[in-house]
């Protein structure tokens, strides 16, 4: 007994087993659904689908997920958190001037975006359009996604603004920044042959205008303060 119970332990333990099998069975079944939504759509992805294109049976997937909705919810997660362990991080080198900085940003991530077009994004555009209930936990999970990406802006923004830039102009100038690359990603599928990285500097333009407007009325507000 206690050899086998050293040898349970070296090997991880058969709870550690099961959970390995657990995880590996739950990637196939995301790899699966992830794959076919990118072929069919979500609405043509069933989980008949994505049981035959796993190898695993329905039970299986139910075991794992609650519903399709659910499975996708998961998708769109898991999909997130692997991107972005893959773009460049909203972190610049203290001294990066405010431009120089948000240019290599977008520059570099949304390119690249457009490049792989993560999962997360390709599904996560057709559940928060869709309105309908079938879809809630996919579309509380990309709008999850989307939150967290606004706050890594948001907070990159108030650490490379003057400290005096008024909280609502760093979070309408993250909402900006956010707005745009949801509108190139879209631009770019609408017209493939896009020179995106000629709208990436128009856009900076545009930015840099906004934030020498924000500067200009925090020195007035100021000023009416004195």
């Amino acid at each position: 007994m206690a050899e086998r119970t050293l040898r349970t332990a070296a090997s991880g333990g058969t709870g550690g087993a099961r959970n390995g099998r657990a995880r590996r069975s739950s990637d196939r079944i995301l790899a699966a659904a992830a794959e076919l939504a990118r072929e069919r759509g979500i609405h043509g992805t069933t989980i008949a689908a994505v049981s035959k294109r796993s190898g695993l049976p329905a039970s299986s997937i139910y075991w794992h997920f609650t519903d399709k909705d659910e499975l996708f919810a998961e998708v769109i997660r898991t999909d997130f958190a692997r991107w972005l362990t893959t773009v460049p991080r909203w972190n610049t080198p203290e001294g990066t001037p405010l431009r120089d900085g948000l240019a290599g940003i977008l520059r570099s991530a949304i390119p690249q975006t457009l490049r792989d077009m993560p999962d997360f994004i390709r599904i996560g555009m057709q559940v928060v359009l869709d309105q309908r209930e079938a879809y809630a936990a996919a579309r509380s999970a990309f709008l999850a996604t989307r939150a967290q990406t606004f706050e890594m802006i948001r907070a990159w923004l108030d650490r490379n603004l003057p400290a005096e830039t008024d909280p609502d102009d760093i979070e309408a100038m993250a909402r900006l920044i956010l707005a745009f690359c949801d509108g190139a990603l879209v631009a770019a599928q609408a017209t493939p042959d896009i020179e995106i990285t000629e709208h990436i500097e128009l856009f900076l333009d545009v930015f840099m205008e906004a934030v020498a407007e924000a500067r200009a009325g925090s020195r007035a507000k100021a000023q009416d303060r004195e």
